[in-house]
């Protein structure tokens, strides 16, 4: 009677799946911050089957923090004629604080007969989505998506579908496919891409991870197929780029019978548009086969509170053409572009196809109006007119020495940095319109601004116009400082400068003299090194120190000169300083046959150009020149000493002041030596998972790139993401093979680095993996007799197997052994006694973990074995 029970208790827990079969078939989660504290308010939605027996007036959200909510349904959408009912579920949950937390529902079952899910009946449907509070980007909402998740799909034709995915935040969106989800939230085992299913033929199914579009290339085989993406939201602030989660879909395709093709829609390039402008522009679609079709327009800028987009469809024909209108505004301006999605549906009979075109539409803010500089003693003092956009938080000012003559491209917006300008300033509040540039500004220079509104997620306006000024000249201004001799104690600076022309002479008069001062490194000129003469008139003509016995070698030096009125009286009038000058220092950088020149200085006037010298048998040759702070010189031979020297052409921009201003650097000498390793393998992995066995093979790098290799380190890890662990060493650079199992796994990845004969290694590059095709099969009898024969209960075949939990249990329900040995070894003894158990069929449960690349994935088996030459006499407790 009692085995009758169980079996009967058996049989009930096996047709469970059943009772609850055949109803979900799309859904998702959306997540959104009310706007108070940390209270979020979430959403599940699910598509089902009408027809199915199952209903749902409640589901659970777990919301990644430890706690769920049991939730009751809302009036359900039902849709009688398509076998629809559409379900959502909505409930609010306070956080305790920012961080990362998973939200998900898993509802048993999904609908039978999914084509690319094995037992669809059986599996459970669950989607996830993943909420992060950052405490440094604030709160968010998820995306939300415009288009159904239940489509339908022509044999032999291309599928188009477009979620049309918005983000109210205004943050930028990726997409990703993935695998559907099942019981426990896992990826289903044994889930295929609809691409993948027997019979595609090499059909392509690809996401564009940019706007979302799904391409599915002629599907071969009917039925329904479920599909998933996610939706990743990115946030820029202070210039980081910040990952605020993502959205998982799981929706179906039914693939029917038909010889519809889909319609097509024109291509919109992407635009930008200044706000206040109104934007239209027509949109045409068509259809091969002559279908009318329907072209309507959805995204974002539809749903606007303030002053939203609208789109005139036109009457259905075959050929139709559609106009975008929207007026826009400044609440419209933000860093990330509006994506509005053209969808075209055609009326054929049997199945209605759709077609896509996007179009990606940034609103930004015009530029500031007006804006001047005016010079104010030492300063510059700014000014412009407030944005239109009364949204904007303030101002980004740029400055550069010297004109550029800047005007922005179409959806340029800020200063970009080939300019040569540099921000400056940020000052706060649309109606903060003025600054004052005191910041060690260089009297002889043009100084050039321009101007950028900003607005709180980090969009610019466009630039305002170029606007400039040049501070009097009533200091004098250096304009030379070069190395003419280097050397430890002889070394040789020669030093000038430019008087102070615009100088007001009454109210500063003469007799003028000048003094120099010298420091070392590029920064403090402290001490006196020179005195000119007096003289009465304000054209000195003593602007010339040539100062010796100097370490150039070792050391750069950096000069000022201060400038004096009334210079015959015992107080004289301290007029001004000039900026601090320095010479150019250079050093060299060795590695393999080649040399690298780096340079420092600091000059007040603006350097363009450096010229690169070596010494070729006593003459100083050009070899080459750069514009930034380095240049690199190859084909050199390793061990052979080579000098070095360098020219800087500069220039103040100032029309008043002598230019090109040339300058050379001290002399400096080094050898070429090989630090440099040898390029990456190329690594092919053979993963032969039934014997098992990975084999690596990798190109010889001495055959391309390098001449040095001498041996190989090969490294694996369990994932792609690592860590890394080094498990071999193969000596010679011809020897390119290496072979390698993980216990019995061959699921994992591997690097191999190639390195040189002076200990010099290659980078981790791409690392190649392999997967184990995990197998464990338990028997259905065995028979320990001690013949030596099928003594043992033990898995055949067996391979992948990271761990497993065993119990088994005897007719009576009692667990008579368990284990988490994958090999079992089970000798038909009471648990770990050495007492027999007697014939009889004993029922387990097995939990079996394969070691897959892509995680840990959980079986469970189920069964009978027949226990045949064990004890005699009945065992029970």
């Amino acid at each position: 009677m009692r085995a009758r029970l169980l079996a009967t208790l058996l049989f009930t827990l096996a047709m469970v799946p059943l009772a609850w079969a055949t109803h979900n078939r799309a859904g998702e989660i959306i997540v959104c911050w009310t706007g108070q504290g940390l209270i979020y308010e979430a959403t599940i939605i699910t598509h089902c089957k009408l027809s199915a027996p199952a209903d749902r007036p409640e589901l659970t959200l777990y919301w990644g923090d430890g706690t769920s909510t049991t939730i009751q349904r809302a009036p359900p959408v039902d849709d009688t004629a398509r076998d629809l009912r559409r379900n959502s579920y909505t409930a609010l949950h306070t956080y305790t604080g920012p961080g990362t937390y998973t939200l998900s529902f898993d509802d048993q079952n999904r609908n039978a007969g999914v084509v690319n899910v094995p037992q669809s009946v059986s599996q459970s449907f669950c989607v996830k989505t993943q909420l992060v509070i950052s405490a440094f980007a604030g709160n968010n909402c998820s995306v939300r998506f415009l288009k159904e998740p239940i489509q339908d799909a022509c044999v032999n034709r291309p599928w188009i579908h477009n979620p049309t995915a918005y983000d109210a935040d205004g943050d930028s969106l990726s997409y990703e496919p993935v695998v559907c989800l099942g019981l426990g939230c896992m990826p289903i085992n044994g889930y295929q891409y609809p691409n993948e299913v027997n019979g595609s033929n090499g059909a392509s199914y690809t996401i564009d991870p940019l706007d979302g579009t799904i391409r599915w290339e002629n599907p071969q085989v009917l039925g329904e197929y479920n599909i998933a993406f996610k939706v990743h939201e990115w946030r820029r602030k202070d210039g980081q780029l910040i990952h605020m989660g993502w959205v998982t879909r799981d929706m179906q395709v039914t693939v029917k019978p038909c010889t519809n093709n889909p319609p097509q829609v024109s291509e919109v390039a992407d635009t930008c548009v200044v706000a206040g402008t109104f934007l239209t522009f027509p949109v045409q679609a068509s259809d091969p086969d002559g279908n009318s079709i329907t072209l309507d327009a959805l995204g974002q800028p539809f749903v606007l509170t303030s002053s939203p987009a609208s789109f005139v469809s036109p009457s259905p024909a075959p050929s139709v053409t559609g106009i975008f209108n929207w007026q826009t505004n400044c609440s419209h301006v933000r860093l990330q572009p509006y994506q509005v999605v053209f969808n075209a549906v055609d009326n054929d009979p049997e199945v209605q196809l759709e077609g896509y075109s996007t179009v990606n539409i940034t609103v930004v803010a015009p530029a500031p109006q007006n804006p001047s500089a005016t010079p104010n003693g030492s300063a510059i003092d700014l000014a412009w007119e407030q944005s239109v956009c009364s949204n904007a938080q303030g101002y980004l000012i740029y400055r550069r020495v010297g004109s550029y003559g800047f005007v922005p491209g179409h959806c340029e917006t800020g200063v970009p940095a080939y300019t040569g300008y540099s921000l400056i300033a940020t000052v706060n509040g649309a109606g903060t319109t003025t600054y004052s540039d005191n910041g060690a500004l260089v009297v002889g220079s043009q100084y050039c601004y321009m101007v950028v509104a900003f607005f709180a997620d980090g969009a610019q306006s466009y630039a305002s116009v170029e606007f400039c000024a040049i501070l009097d000249r009533q200091v004098p201004v250096l304009t030379h400082v070069s190395v003419g001799e280097t050397s430890t104690s002889t070394g040789i600076d020669t030093v000038r400068w430019s008087n102070a022309y615009d100088l007001d002479t009454l109210a500063r008069p003469g007799p003028y003299q000048f003094k120099l001062y010298r420091g070392t490194g590029f920064d403090l000129a402290q001490d006196l090194v020179y005195t000119s003469t007096v003289h009465p008139f304000l054209a000195h003509p003593d602007t010339e120190f040539i100062d010796l016995g100097l370490n150039t070698r070792d050391e750069a030096h950096v000069y000022r000169v201060d400038f004096f009125g009334r210079a015959d009286e015992p107080e004289p009038d301290f007029i001004g300083s000039t900026s601090v000058a320095s010479s150019v220092y250079i050093g060299l950088v060795p590695n393999d046959e080649q040399l690298t020149v780096q340079w420092t200085l600091n000059t007040p006037w603006s350097n363009t150009l450096y010229e690169v010298y070596r010494d070729i048998g006593g003459t100083w040759t050009l070899v080459g020149s750069s514009s930034t702070g380095n240049f690199t010189e190859t084909g050199l031979s390793n061990g052979q000493e080579y000098c070095y020297l360098v020219r800087s052409t500069g220039s103040y921009g100032n029309p008043d002041i002598v230019s090109p201003l040339l300058n050379f650097s001290q002399e400096v000498c080094g050898i070429p030596v090989d630090l440099t390793p040898p390029c990456a393998p190329t690594v092919d992995i053979d993963n032969d998972c039934e014997t098992p066995l990975n084999t690596l093979t990798w190109n010889n790098p001495n055959d391309s790139c390098t001449d040095d290799t001498y041996q190989y380190r090969i490294y694996f890890a369990q994932g792609p993401d690592g860590p890394f662990t080094l498990v071999g060493n193969v000596v010679g650079a011809e020897n390119t093979l290496f072979t390698h199992t993980d216990g019995s796994s061959v699921s994992g990845c591997y690097q191999v680095t190639a390195v040189d004969t002076v200990g010099n290694e290659s980078a981790f590059i791409e690392p190649v993996c392999g997967d184990n095709c995990p197998q464990y099969e338990l028997p259905n009898v065995f028979t320990p007799n001690g013949d030596h024969s099928n003594d043992l209960f033990i898995p055949f075949p067996y391979r992948g197997v990271r761990s497993i939990e065993l119990t088994v249990y005897n007719r009576w329900g009692l667990t008579v052994f368990e284990t988490v040995d994958p090999a079992i070894l089970w000798r038909g003894t009471f648990k770990d006694t050495e007492e027999r158990l007697p014939d009889g069929v004993y029922y387990f449960v097995c939990n079996v973990v394969y070691a897959r690349l892509a995680g840990d994935e959980v079986v469970q088996l189920k069964g009978y074995v027949h226990l045949l030459g064990g004890g005699t006499a009945p065992f029970q407790n």
